[in-house]
């Protein structure tokens, strides 16, 4: 007979008994001896700094020049810059406007997503009228990328303008803004 912790304790032997069910009687019959049985373990802790996305427009998103009719339309720029329009717009040839062209550097190797706004507003230059610009579109996969071995990467926008019927003469502007993200 022994002592643990301040209790007695019998060695009891067992010779057909696997040796983890000798220790399980053992524990059993004894917790205040298990009670006072503390351990620890280090773990570790770990940070990756990686470098800020460094965004640039190199050309705007143009939807170049058109006529309005006397029906409402659209007018198109896809991602990689074919304009094509619907109902009373009509394109004009010379002025066909150009998708917008985004240039990006930051980590070599890492991954980004794009989020776009669902529409903007553009207004004329003089007097108060305005066009609605939305449905915007990339040329990456799912509004995913991914930057090259030097940290670079760049990537097309298109979108789509909604003409009114009679829509006043002038040039309109606005802006929208681009968010990127490390995935």
């Amino acid at each position: 007979m022994g002592q643990v912790g301040g209790m007695k304790v019998r060695t009891i032997t067992f010779s057909s008994v696997p040796r983890s069910v000798s220790v399980l009687a053992l524990a059993v019959g004894a917790p205040q001896a298990w009670a006072q049985y503390s351990t620890s373990a280090d773990v570790n802790a770990s940070a990756t700094v990686v470098r800020t996305l460094a965004v640039t427009s190199t050309t705007e998103l143009s939807f170049g020049t058109f006529a309005a009719g006397n029906a409402a339309g659209t007018l198109t720029m896809t991602a990689t810059g074919n304009r094509s329009a619907t109902g009373g717009v009509t394109p004009v040839a010379t002025s066909p406007g150009s998708h917008a062209t985004v240039n990006l550097a930051g980590t070599p190797g890492t991954s980004f997503s794009v989020s776009l706004p669902t529409s903007v507003q553009l207004a004329a230059a003089t007097g108060s009228a305005t066009m609605s610009l939305g449905s915007f579109s990339t040329t990456l996969t799912g509004s995913q990328g991914s930057l090259n071995t030097s940290g670079n990467g760049s990537f097309g926008i298109g979108g789509t303008l909604t003409v009114n019927a009679n829509q006043a003469i002038g040039t309109y502007s606005g802006n929208f803004t681009v968010t990127l993200n490390y995935n």
